[in-house]
């Protein structure tokens, strides 16, 4: 057994621990220390460069996928699609994305997003890369204008883009035509420009037509610029034969504008978005236009089946206006039809420009008093179209312009044709009324008086007795000549019928001739 204490001697010669209260702290602590900072400015440099958050809304969500699809300008890319939902009222899509922090100067109202996939628009094939890479959202960042977080994206990517230099123009027409959004503007040829949109105004009926024009060329736009619809191909006829005009086969294809500025116009400068008419065609674009028109009724009796709203109206061969409208009326009081045709006449084609209306109407009234009248023609023959033509006639009825009335009306004059079937009408209705069988009787009541007073006479010598029995056989012979039954009775009522039965003839040629003149070069419809 041991001894008990040699144990606790043995216990007490253990030296003791000493306990010791650190001051610094451990190394091992700098670990979790380190990563949070480390945490922390990665989180301050991830806040730090985050940019402005933004809503887009678009009418599908074609080409679009969150965490995916890339915001780019010029193929940098400036933001990512978070989040594609649809919209509360069902309408479209709503997208919000997280742009780049050096956005944030041109988030305004005046920027544009679109979705860039393959297009063919407008003559131009665009977005053929994003077959590869997919589709991302296009950006036309402005600098002007209020800040904005929320937009709405644009269905087709734009004409032009802000930044790119030139102006923009507005043009008017009473109908589009083929000048659809894109389409090229031209100028001697040479693509110039874009359409940009094409629209029918809200207020007035015309369609208004906006056009950029690049720079250096918007320059060659003046005040006296004529702009027209350059689509297909311009085919006219004229004296010196068949014209054919077109600018460019994307013309012909999908349409366009051109314009021109005419020779020995002022070159006055206009601003951006300044108003310009839109002509149908270059031929229209390039004849003399007078802003002042006057209208004028004119009313025929013949048939004006070739005359349409548009026809021109002609003094001697110079256009001076237009029909504006043809109508049938029938007047109560005369029982018979009448053919209003509205017409609206430049003046200042033969007055002077300067002169006042009192004026104008002064020099009309001399004008008709000497013989100024209206008159149907045809235009073409090949087509029948008429023309309504101003010219003197001297020999024509007095007449003057109503000026009271609610349009002031012009007098006119029947058409040539019309004039000679009418005269020969005539002629033939007092032929038909002479009274022949009347002058016949009275002529044999008359001879025969006269032989009852040479038979009363005793004394007369033989050579009166012959001359009697001569007179007496001379008689016979005119009784026989012109009696109810003889012969030069039937011919003369048988060429009375044929003269009628030709100017009959010739007023069914007439008409036929003023309704289808083509007749002249083609024949009679359905003749062999």
């Amino acid at each position: 057994m041991s001894d008990p204490s040699s144990e606790r001697d043995e216990a007490e010669a253990v030296p003791e621990a000493e306990v010791e209260t650190r001051r610094r702290p451990s190394i091992v602590w700098l670990i979790p220390v380190v990563a949070a900072l480390v945490g922390a400015f990665v989180a301050y440099r991830a806040l730090s460069a985050r940019g402005p958050s933004i809503v887009i809304r678009f009418e599908t969500a074609e080409g679009l996928e969150a965490g995916k699809t890339q915001i780019k300008y010029k193929d940098v890319e400036v933001g990512v699609v978070e989040d594609v939902a649809l919209a509360p009222d069902l309408s479209g899509v709503i997208c919000h994305a997280s742009m780049v922090k050096d956005a944030e100067p041109w988030l305004t109202e005046g920027t544009r997003f679109w979705v860039v996939k393959p297009r063919i628009a407008g003559g131009q094939v665009s977005g053929l890369g994003t077959l590869f890479s997919g589709s991302y959202i296009g950006v036309d960042p402005v600098r002007e204008g209020r800040p904005v977080r929320s937009f709405r994206g644009v269905e087709t990517p734009p004409v032009v883009t802000m930044r790119e230099p030139g102006r923009e123009f507005v043009l008017r027409s009473e109908r589009g035509g083929a000048v659809e959004m894109g389409a090229p503007v031209l100028f001697r040829g040479i693509t110039v420009g874009r359409v940009v949109s094409s629209e029918l105004d809200a207020t007035d009926d015309f369609v208004t037509t906006r056009i950029f024009v690049r720079a250096p060329y918007d320059l060659r736009v003046h005040a006296a610029t004529r702009f027209w619809n350059a689509s297909g191909i311009d085919v006219s006829m004229g004296a010196n034969g068949v014209r054919l005009a077109t600018q460019s086969l994307v013309s012909i294809l999908i349409g366009g504008v051109a314009f021109e500025t005419p020779a020995g116009a002022p070159e006055e400068a206009v601003g951006a978005d300044a108003v310009f008419p839109l002509y149908a065609s270059q031929s229209d674009a390039e004849e003399r236009h007078f802003t002042h028109t006057v209208p004028y009724l004119l009313y025929f009796d013949e048939s004006v089946r070739g005359l349409a709203i548009g026809a021109p109206v002609e003094f001697r061969g110079i256009k001076v206006g237009e029909v504006a409208d043809v109508r049938l009326e029938f007047d109560r009081k005369a029982a018979r039809f009448r053919i209003p045709v509205l017409v609206e006449i430049e003046p200042e084609r033969f007055t002077d420009p300067n002169a006042s209306d009192a004026e104008r109407r002064a020099t009309i009234d001399r004008l008709v008093a000497a013989g100024l009248r209206a008159q149907l023609k045809t235009g073409n023959l090949v087509t029948g179209q008429l023309i309504v033509a101003l010219d003197m006639f001297p020999s024509a009825r007095p007449a003057q312009v109503v000026w009271n009335a609610p349009v002031p009306e012009f007098p006119t004059v029947p058409a040539p044709l019309q004039e000679i079937t009418a005269n020969l009408t005539q002629l033939v209705q007092r032929l038909g009324k002479l009274p022949v069988e009347q002058i016949g009787a009275e002529l044999r009541d008359s001879l025969a008086a006269l032989r009852m007073t040479l038979e009363g006479t005793h004394d007369v010598g033989p050579a009166l007795k012959t001359t009697l029995a001569e007179a007496n056989q001379t008689l016979g012979s005119a009784n026989a000549l012109i009696g109810p039954d003889s012969g030069m009775d039937t011919e003369l009522r048988r060429t009375l019928f044929e003269l009628s039965e030709a100017a009959r003839s010739l007023g069914l040629a007439a008409e036929q001739i003023q309704t289808q003149p083509q007749s002249l070069l083609f024949g009679k419809k359905g003749s062999q």
